[in-house]
């Protein structure tokens, strides 16, 4: 059974994506053997670009997925890598909040008739909002299918893949809650900055709300630190979300995501993951030190459990500070 994991913030220019594609990249390092599926659910589709995969005009997307007129297993392609496949977003998910809410109005006008039908000999109950909410409720949640979208979506590709890595947009709406309503693990990324500690909190209120409605199993990884600068700032902001963490019982990541121009250019210029364009780039060697402290975490299983790593992923004298 793959495990899920999501990168998840609702505060743009974190470094989502190049979290996302970068832990996949040290994971196809670490475990040679592994099948990887890596899903986009960003309009913006970089993920998606990331391992070279071009969309059609008539391809299915997770636009589809979330709509309904497409299965998971459709819509998988695969990448330069034979053990690498890719779920692909594009822009069509800018449209979906607005298709699903057309989809939701014909849906409780639905619920609405059929209301209407069973108390048809005692209508004053749905005469008030307090009663037809009481009357809806008991008979099915209208927001059910809204925060949780994707459930059993991807249950017949589970024993395809050892992980599933879903990267999303930052937000915490429809697509985000419903990627985190099927993950095993959600990684917060946050850069050290003043509204860093706010965007956290925010977030993972919102992962305990879905965890408690949704997904028991849901587990908070960890929060990790990006585009770390060596400043006074960075230095005050992370030892503020680390005095948070702690106080909550989160773990907070040794590892740390240095800010790098060198790697922003080798990423862009390559179109690939660091970790798998130059494996041997200090800079991927954050990423290798990462996976290795997932892995201690019990993060890379469903059961918790450390996994055995059969490669040499990192020297610390090699890792970027």
């Amino acid at each position: 059974m793959a495990v899920g994991i999501t990168v998840a913030a609702n505060k743009g220019g974190v470094g989502k994506t190049l979290i996302t594609i970068n832990i996949t990249g040290a994971l196809r390092k670490a475990f040679p053997n592994a099948r990887i599926l890596v899903v986009d659910t960003d309009a913006q589709g970089n993920t998606t670009k990331s391992f070279r995969v071009k969309v059609a005009n008539d391809q299915n997307t997770i636009y589809d997925v979330f709509m309904g007129t497409a299965s998971v297993e459709d819509t998988i392609v695969g990448t330069y890598d034979s053990n690498i496949d890719v779920l692909p977003a594009n822009s069509d998910n800018n449209y979906l909040e607005f298709d699903k809410m057309e989809e939701f109005r014909d849906t409780i006008l639905e619920w609405f008739v059929s209301l209407v039908k069973k108390f048809k000999n005692n209508i004053s109950e749905l005469m008030t909002i307090e009663g037809l909410k009481k009357k809806m409720t008991n008979i099915i949640d209208p927001s059910a299918n809204y925060f949780n979208a994707l459930a059993g979506s991807f249950d017949n590709v589970q024993e395809e893949y050892d992980f599933i890595i879903y990267d999303t947009p930052p937000e915490l709406k429809q697509v985000t809650s419903s990627v985190l309503s099927i993950a095993d693990v959600v990684i917060v990324p946050y850069e050290p900055d003043l509204n860093g500690v706010d965007g956290v909190t925010h977030l993972i209120s919102r992962v305990l709300t879905l965890k408690e409605k949704y997904n028991p199993e849901l587990r908070i990884g960890g929060v990790l630190a990006n585009k770390v600068y060596n400043t006074n700032l960075h230095a005050k902001m992370i030892n503020s979300m680390m005095k948070y963490t702690n106080r909550n019982n989160y773990h907070y990541f040794d590892t740390e995501i240095p800010r790098s121009i060198t790697f922003a250019d080798k990423l862009v210029r390559n179109g690939l993951p660091i970790t798998m364009n130059d494996p041997n780039n200090k800079f991927a060697q954050n990423f290798y030190k990462l996976i290795t402290e997932m892995n201690r975490l019990g993060l890379l299983s469903k059961d918790g459990k450390t996994l055995e790593i059969p490669v040499q992923l990192y020297q610390e004298s090699e890792v970027e500070e």
